[in-house]
């Protein structure tokens, strides 16, 4: 009964937040043809992470000013949790920090066992944009 609860919220905030469907940007992907070790690192969660916070860059620009990306971290389980920091945590290894109906958590992951679901909201005239924070091989940057 939880797991249909959870889908009625998700379901209650998409309809609220989520802008009218229109064609997404275009998105630049680097082209390089990798060696073995860069074959191996760009199996990584900081590689991962890296490539996502460059696509939330890009999409950001090619945004109004009243909208905003925003990431939702889909679990196993139907566990959903609204992404406000991502951290590598080992090779395979993601922190995912955020809310979850309304309550602050943290949830450590292997990155091939979550979703990111990536998606434009309306911001309110009132309320700053939110960044998105990634911690990468120790650094930290919002975007």
């Amino acid at each position: 009964m939880a797991i249909d609860t959870e889908y009625e919220n998700t379901q209650q905030i998409l309809k609220k937040h989520v802008v009218q469907q229109r064609p997404l940007p275009m998105l630049h992907v680097p082209k390089k043809d990798p060696g073995l070790r860069e074959a191996n690192e760009y199996q990584s969660a900081g590689m991962l992470m890296r490539r996502l916070a460059d696509t939330i860059i890009q999409w950001r620009e090619q945004l109004p000013e009243d909208e905003e990306p925003a990431i939702l971290a889909v679990m196993y389980g139907g566990i959903q949790i609204n992404v406000e920091r991502l951290a590598q945590e080992s090779f395979h290894g993601i922190r995912i920090e955020g809310n979850m109906n309304g309550s602050p958590c943290m949830l450590l992951a292997h990155q091939s066992t979550v979703q990111l679901l990536c998606f434009v909201k309306k911001v309110e005239k009132e309320t700053p944009k939110r960044r998105i924070g990634f911690i990468i091989d120790g650094e930290e940057e919002e975007v």
